[in-house]
């Protein structure tokens, strides 16, 4: 879409006037330095619209990539030190005779175990295939943009190159044409 649009432009450049203060000049620019200044404004336009676009993939990538930080409601699991210390608090309540606190302070150390026992290997495994998967999508993404931003570049350039030899080349193409013929005689191929 880009291409037709840059594309139209420079074919019908030709047409547009130039700006007064050029025109009256006395030897006004050429033609080739319009296409040039428009060839490199479309260019800039181009890499732009590329730039915005790879912005956004990566934003999108962003967004659908897991936390890096856990969230407020998970537990890590415990730690030696706290193992020993809630095994230590819960034989100090005992032997201080507050026998509930003992057993909230085990129970509490169960449901943190049972809380924090999850199979790690097959959830990091997904979360890696996940942001695995992720990567590949953006590079694709940002590759192809850039490939299509490239191919539309080159082909602006070709179709302002077009346009500014074509009326050299349109003059003389028939004499040239006509001393080519005059300078290769034409033989038939006889077997």
């Amino acid at each position: 879409m880009w291409f037709l649009l840059f594309g139209l432009g420079a074919a019908l450049l030709e047409r547009a006037p130039l700006p007064g203060p050029l025109a009256r000049l006395p030897y006004p620019p050429p033609p080739e330095a319009r296409y040039a200044l428009y060839f490199l404004c479309a260019a800039l336009v181009r890499l732009a619209i590329c730039d915005a676009r790879v912005r956004a993939v990566e934003k999108r990538v962003r967004r659908a990539a897991p936390p890096r930080r856990p969230g407020p409601f998970t537990l890590p699991p415990p730690g030696l030190l706290e193992v020993g210390a809630g095994v230590g608090r819960g034989v100090a309540e005992a032997f201080l005779g507050d026998f509930m606190g003992a057993l909230l302070a085990g129970a509490a150390l169960v449901l943190r175990f049972a809380a924090s026992r999850r199979d790690e290997g097959a959830l990091a495994r997904r979360a890696a295939e996940r942001q695995r998967a992720l990567a590949r999508e953006k590079r694709r993404a940002v590759a192809r943009e850039w490939r299509l931003a490239a191919l539309c570049i080159v082909g602006v350039g070709l179709v302002c190159a077009l346009a500014t030899w074509l009326p050299h080349l349109a003059r003389p193409w028939p004499a040239l044409l006509a001393a080519a013929r005059a300078a290769v005689p034409l033989r038939r191929f006889t077997p």
